[in-house]
């Protein structure tokens, strides 16, 4: 009885052994399919990677972006051509309007007719200018330039500011605070909403007296 029992335990061992054997080589094979299989995953997912021996070839899809990238320059430079010519801005003496000094002017006036609270303490310049059709033009301005009494005189007036003229388009430019001579050493131009000159300079005198301390010259378009 013990005989038989000594020799039913080897084969035992002997199945055990080779059971393991064979559970670890199927461990081994598992790891290596689920290694295999995360690389072709790789590769799947990232075929520009290292890891691909057969990496996809892209240089035709390149060639795309170097088309559009070399048409840019053309289109470029087929609008600066039409973007020149609208950079110069026309002047009203480029349109052909220009204006002169309407006949009768200059006329030695006395201020007092329109400013009789100043009487004797003034001296300036009045005026309007007129279109073609004869209407008074608002919104042009008037410079006076030159010398009075040795002095410096630059000085501004707007067609359509001075409503104490009545109705018109006045324009009122005040050059001292009292009658003063002068011989031809001041000049008035007419200047369009730009500031650009749109009449041709025209000098005048002024004199002391109270009775003529107000210089009228008006402006006339011309054709």
């Amino acid at each position: 009885m013990d005989e038989f029992d000594f020799k039913e335990e080897r084969p035992k061992s002997r199945y055990r052994f080779g059971s393991a054997l064979w559970n670890i080589a199927s461990l081994i094979m598992f790891l290596g399919t689920l290694c295999a299989g995360a690389y072709f995953v790789m590769i799947f997912l990232y075929p520009e990677s290292g890891l691909n021996p057969f990496p996809p070839f892209i240089t035709a899809t390149a060639q795309p972006p170097t088309a559009t990238l070399e048409a840019s320059p053309t289109a470029t430079a087929t609008e600066n051509p039409t973007a020149t010519p609208e950079l110069p801005t026309p002047t009203l003496e480029q349109a052909g309007s220009s204006f002169q000094i309407q006949e009768g002017s200059p006329a030695a006036l006395d201020a007092a007719v329109f400013h009789p609270e100043l009487a004797c303490t003034f001296l300036g310049v009045a005026g309007q200018a007129f279109g073609l059709d004869d209407a008074p033009i608002t919104g042009l301005r008037v410079q006076v330039t030159g010398t009075l009494n040795n002095q410096a005189v630059d000085k501004l007036g707007l067609t359509g500011a001075a409503t104490q003229y009545g109705s018109g388009a006045y324009y009122e430019i005040q050059l001292a605070d009292q009658p003063i001579a002068s011989d031809n050493t001041l000049q008035i131009v007419l200047l369009n909403a730009e500031g650009q000159a749109i009449s041709d300079p025209f000098t005048f005198s002024t004199t002391d007296s109270c009775q003529q301390n107000l210089i009228l010259i008006n402006f006339k378009e011309q054709p």
